[in-house]
């Protein structure tokens, strides 16, 4: 089975639209629900036969959205740990959002890190879920989808340890794990918890079911299969045993990482950017295993050959032997739009995909 799944970001709706993302854009749920019904009107008439949404990169899956869904605290999952920690949020039109400041940056003991048990009386986490309530009493033909979800799945989305600890720490995290094991493995300890807390949490608010979790592991391909083993397995495979079904993704080339992925508990999809063997992958974890692969940004950019991304999805169509496999790309605005629909296009004349849009 193939699927294709293609969204806009933030710079390209900027661009091509003129539409902004200030703060209001994050934190009030109905001028975003407002302003997305918007922009989906706006990129269903760009894309009227395509697969193409307005959704956030490679998080949403396309069939469980439906349009009187709004979104309460879509914010990127590691920008809300480090937010609980002292973080401040970074808002710009014409981008996504970000952090300033890592809280973590200079801890030394692990009691320097907030209780458990009082991440739930933050602030923040106090007025998303006020936003919840009064949304629901207020709007009550609209469904809330809760922060950490971003469809009507019970997908959970979150970043990685190793990826968060980069957020919360900077890269200070790297050599904590060579000079002070023990505190590297206590944060990520922390970091899992804390996501679990508050996934379940929110999930309850939300009356979602949680049936799996997507972790997003960005920065995996930054350390060696040694200390993928030690600092990331462990954390998480206790995702996998605690909240489902693990989306496993790794940015760029990973193929050092796959055989220590697939010890992960409970782990049912790879996500990996392009360059990593999906043979291998393929090899590994047999024919009927799910893969997601996005292609190569350098193939996507304006003034690129539509040969070199029909090169690639040769090779990724091969490699992958007939297997389940999803292609998934994110429109920035330097890209060339006909390079991504290229894509489309080559699988729809092969047969494999039919065009149209379920949103």
């Amino acid at each position: 089975m193939l699927k294709i799944q293609a969204s806009v970001s933030k710079g390209w709706l900027n661009r091509h639209a003129g539409f902004v993302f200030t703060d209001q854009y994050y934190f009030d749920p109905i001028f975003r629900w407002k302003q997305d019904k918007k922009i989906n009107h706006f990129v269903r008439e760009q894309f009227p036969n395509y697969a193409i949404y307005n959704m956030e990169d490679n998080l949403v899956q396309a069939n469980y959205v439906k349009e009187n869904q709004v979104l309460v605290g879509a914010i990127q999952p590691n920008m809300i740990l480090a937010a609980i920690l002292g973080a401040r949020f970074s808002f710009f039109e014409d981008k996504d959002s970000d952090v300033t400041g890592r809280p973590l940056e200079h801890i030394s003991n692990i009691q320097e890190l907030p209780s458990l048990t009082s991440i739930l009386e933050h602030s923040l986490v106090k007025n998303l879920e006020k936003q919840i309530k009064m949304i629901r009493k207020t709007y009550p033909e609209l469904r809330v989808i809760p922060p950490f979800f971003w469809d009507e799945s019970g997908r959970a989305t979150i970043h990685g340890v190793i990826t968060t600890s980069l957020k919360l720490t900077g890269d200070n995290i790297l050599m904590i794990m060579l000079d002070d094991p023990n505190l590297a493995h206590a944060i990520h300890q922390w970091i899992v918890d804390a996501y679990v807390i508050l996934i379940r949490h929110f999930a309850a608010l939300g009356n979602l079911t949680i049936t799996s979790v997507h972790v997003g592991e960005c920065a995996g391909t930054m350390i060696s299969s040694e200390l993928y083993n030690d600092f990331v397995i462990p954390y998480t495979s206790q995702l996998g045993d605690k909240l489902g079904a693990v989306r496993l993704h790794s940015c760029g080339i990973s193929n050092h990482l796959i055989k220590s992925a697939t010890r992960i508990h409970n782990l049912k999809i790879i996500d990996t950017g392009s360059g990593t063997s999906i043979l291998k992958i393929r090899e590994i974890m047999g024919k009927d295993f799910e893969i997601n692969v996005f292609p190569p940004v350098e193939a996507l950019l304006a003034g690129v050959p539509q040969s070199e991304i029909i090169s690639w999805l040769n090779k990724t169509l091969s490699e992958n032997q007939d297997g389940p496999l999803q292609i998934a790309y994110h429109l920035e605005a330097d890209y060339d739009i006909q390079n991504g629909l290229a894509i489309n296009d080559e699988l729809k004349k092969r047969g494999l995909i039919t065009v149209g849009r379920l949103y």
